[in-house]
This record gives C-alpha cells, sequence and structure tokens, in this order.
C-alpha cells in the first residue's frame, strides 16, 4: 500500500529526527550512508532512522553493474550502496521487534545534488516498491539539501517535507510579505550600497545588497532610486559592461520552442512538464560562465588566485552573489527558458548533439573531466557559438524554482520572477540550476533538466554566466 504521505504530495518529517539524520550523516562522512526511516504505522510519519553498516557495492557480484552506468561509477568505488542480505535480515527483524515498519529509505550523495538519477530509480523499483525515497547531498558539506521523492513504475515525484506544524512550512512563495516601510528602506540602502574607492560594494553580504535594492525600488520614489542606484550603485555598470562583458556576448534571436519533456518521455526526470510552447524575444548571453578572473572585479579575493585557476568558472557563489554580480556589472541573470533555448538552440534532442556519444566534445562531465574543473571554452561550442552549457559547473538562472511552473508558465518571455521584496523567505526560496558539472551524469547534463538549490545555497560545482536586454542597460 502506498503511503498516504505520499499520496499527499508531501511527507511529515519532525524538525528534531530531521537535525538528528543530518547530523549523523554529516558526522559518518566521507562514508555514504544508507538506511530506512521508520514508522510504527506504514502510513505514519517518520519516527526514527536506522542506518546500514555493510556496503556490498565493490562485491563481485555488484561492482560490474554499478561501473556498467559509466566512467563515474568506475572512478568513484563510493558511489552506491548496497547492504548484504544477512544485515537486511538482521535489520527487518530489529525494525520488527520495535513494533515499526519501513516507510521511507534514504541515502547521501557526496558530489552530486540530492537529484534522483536513473540507477536511483532502478535500483528503487527493483527492492522498495511501498517506500519513498529521501535524497541527502552533502556536496557542500556545510550546507546538506535534503529532498523526497515519490516513486513508481509511473515515474518519479518530489515531495514536499513538512514539520508537524504544516503552516510553519508551507512554501515561501504561499506565504505574505510585510508592507514596505518606504523611509526605512531607503536609509537601509543608503548604507548597504555604499561602494569603496575601487567601486566595489563595501558590504560583503549579497543577500542584504540584493533585498536593498529590491526594497528601495518598491519605494518607487525616482529621485532616491537614481541617487543611490543609477547615479550610486550602479554607476560604473555600463562602462563595466562595454569593457567586460559585451565583447563575448551573444545575440541569440528572437524565437519559439518547445520547452520541456513530452510526459510519456519524463521517466524519473522531476519538473520538466508539461512541454509547452515558448517564444522568446532577442537576448544576448555570453559565450562562456563567468570566470574567476571576470568575478575578481567584483570580490578581490578572486584576483589572488593561482593563474591555472583565473580561467575556471567562477564557483562557490550563492544565488544572492551570481544576481548582484550580474547587475553591478550591467547584466543579469538567464532566465531558464532563455538557457534551455540556448543551450539546444530549440532542437528537440537531448543535448545540443543529436547523440549522447557526442557530448564529450561539448562538455567536461563525469565520462570525461576526471571530476576536475576546467577551464572555459576549451570544450567545443554548440550551433550559436556558445560553451559550455553541458558539464563544468552548474548554472544559476534567474527564476525561483517551482515543480508545476510550466503549467501556468505564461507563453511570451516567462520567467518566475515572484519575489516580495521585504519577504527573506521569498528571496531565499529554492531557485533554478541547468546544466549539470564535471561530476554530472549525461542525464544531468541534458538540455532540459531541471534542478534548484536554495538562493543562499553554494557549492564546488556552482556557478553562472551573463545575461542582457537588448540595449544592455538595467537599473
Amino acid at each position: 500500500m502506498k503511503s498516504l504521505m505520499s499520496a499527499g504530495h508531501q511527507i511529515v518529517l519532525h524538525p528534531a529526527l530531521r537535525e538528528r539524520l543530518l547530523r549523523t550523516i554529516q558526522q559518518r562522512l566521507p562514508t555514504k550512508s544508507f538506511g530506512f526511516l521508520i514508522a510504527r504505522e506504514e502510513s505514519g510519519a517518520p519516527e526514527d532512522f536506522v542506518l546500514f553498516e555493510g556496503n556490498i557495492r565493490n562485491s563481485e557480484l555488484w561492482k560490474p553493474q554499478f561501473e556498467a552506468y559509466g566512467r563515474y561509477f568506475v572512478q568513484h568505488d563510493d558511489a552506491g550502496f548496497v547492504a548484504s542480505p544477512e544485515e537486511c535480515w538482521r535489520m527487518q527483524k530489529a525494525i520488527w521487534k520495535r513494533g515499526m515498519a519501513e516507510v521511507g529509505v534514504f541515502h547521501s550523495h557526496l558530489r552530486h545534488p540530492a537529484n534522483f538519477s536513473q540507477i536511483d530509480y532502478e535500483l528503487h523499483t527493483q527492492r522498495f516498491h511501498n517506500l519513498w525515497h529521501l535524497i541527502i547531498s552533502c556536496r557542500n558539506s556545510e550546507l546538506p539539501q535534503m529532498r523526497a521523492f515519490d516513486v513508481s513504475s509511473d515515474g518519479v515525484h518530489e515531495l514536499t517535507i513538512v514539520g508537524h506544524d504544516a503552516q510553519s512550512h508551507l512554501q515561501p512563495s504561499c506565504r505574505c510579505a510585510e508592507p514596505v516601510d518606504s523611509d526605512q528602506a531607503i536609509r537601509h540602502a543608503a548604507q548597504l550600497l555604499k561602494l569603496d574607492n575601487s567601486g566595489r560594494p563595501l558590504c560583503k553580504n549579497n543577500r542584504a545588497i540584493y533585498a536593498a535594492i529590491n526594497a528601495l525600488l518598491s519605494t518607487n520614489h525616482d529621485e532616491v532610486i537614481d541617487e543611490l542606484l543609477v547615479n550610486g550603485f550602479f554607476r560604473d555598470s555600463h562602462q563595466r559592461y562595454a569593457e567586460h562583458v559585451a565583447p563575448r556576448m551573444s545575440l541569440i534571436a528572437a524565437g519559439r520552442f518547445e520547452m520541456g519533456t513530452n510526459p510519456v518521455r519524463a521517466r524519473h526526470f522531476c519538473g520538466e512538464s508539461p512541454c509547452h510552447p515558448v517564444e522568446l524575444s532577442p537576448f544576448n548571453l555570453s559565450q562562456l560562465p563567468v570566470t574567476n578572473e571576470l568575478f575578481s572585479l567584483f570580490d578581490q579575493a578572486r584576483a589572488n588566485l593561482p593563474d591555472g585557476e583565473q580561467r575556471l568558472p567562477v564557483v562557490n557563489v550563492s544565488w544572492f552573489d551570481a544576481a548582484v554580480f550580474a547587475m553591478w556589472m550591467g547584466g543579469r541573470l538567464p532566465s531558464e527558458a532563455e538557457w534551455e533555448f540556448a543551450c539546444g538552440s530549440g532542437s528537440e534532442s537531448e543535448w545540443c548533439c543529436e547523440e549522447e556519444s557526442s557530448l564529450p566534445r561539448y562538455a567536461w562531465y563525469s565520462e570525461n573531466s576526471r571530476s576536475t574543473m576546467q577551464p572555459v571554452g576549451t570544450r567545443e561550442p554548440n550551433s550559436l557559438g556558445l560553451f559550455d552549457l553541458h558539464g563544468n559547473a552548474w548554472e544559476w538562472c534567474r527564476d525561483t524554482y517551482e515543480p508545476c511552473y510550466y503549467s501556468r508558465s505564461p507563453l511570451v518571455d516567462p520567467a518566475n520572477l515572484d519575489c516580495p521584496a521585504a519577504d527573506f523567505a521569498v528571496l531565499c526560496a529554492d531557485k533554478v540550476c541547468r546544466g549539470g558539472s564535471v561530476y554530472a551524469l549525461s542525464e544531468m547534463c541534458r538540455t532540459r533538466y531541471r534542478f534548484h538549490e536554495p538562493a543562499d545555497f553554494w557549492s564546488a560545482d556552482l556557478g553562472f554566466r551573463l545575461a542582457s536586454n537588448l540595449d544592455a542597460v538595467r537599473r
């Protein structure tokens, strides 16, 4: 019988249990964790968890099966977990003795986001027919990310994780923002938007800067906005754009394409349906991801990196870091519709190329990267002259992530930008990430593959590229 929590598209995970599970997994690093969430009722909220200790993934029986999934599983013998039949039976008897039952299965990712891949899907459907699946990503061990999935032969759906007080765990888009006090917003912005003698922000908290800009714009005091933004924080952005950004921008002509994936083909991919038509106005997109060298104009600490790292994609940046930098440079982040159209040139192919066998020509990913970040622009460009959209580093997009956004997405220039200025819960909502990384399996590099992370998240394989409107001028 399928869990009632799955049927309601959410699971209830008590905050204390959640924290204990995360702490246990962090303490075990770099060991991979695998186990069950258990409860007294099969459809109840989990009350505890149990961990397996022995991993026979590298046994003669299982090692070839894992390595058949690709080079990533050859290079990383800690990728994957299989408990022995003996330990499974001991665990089962111990759970029964406590008068409890398994309601969910969980495992940790050491390098990947908390996504549900083909191997996860195949192993789950072979062994755990009645359980939902929790994945904890430790790619940033300081900020582990937890996501849950309802898994069946019909496909995979991401579940919302809530605490016992479901009202206190509403999605950020469901919360109401406090009205902005104009005078307070102006005073706050005047403090946070100061620049040093080199034109860099004195404040190093880009989330606070972004919130201050949003709050200031919502006051509609044009004279103050001109003073603090146009002639203040952004006063040299047009010059920076012309000198450092414009030479590597490509004009992406207006076009119409089918965005997303047909539900029949979606399989274990979440949030990619329904497939829907999109019409885009022309826009500019950088041929290359932002590098450490370019980002050092904004963050002087990046200028002190060794020469060999200057041409690497800038990583360990939050969405706020990316968004504020983009504005400071006179641009913006691309919408996920713009990103998807530019990556695949509007084609129906899974990648910018027709066949997966050609992907290594265009991407640094798990099959050829040796898990090492590579200088930008060292693979072939796609048909629009753009590099590294597949692999190397995941890329932030400007959109707030909603799994069902495609069902209400507008036809022309869609971008999910709902973001009340005074509501930090909304500001920190998950943002869309695209493209895969040096660790990514080929499926994660797909043109239509959607993922998401909290806006204040950062990791060693997450960066961004710049976009702009045709006039390349933003307030």
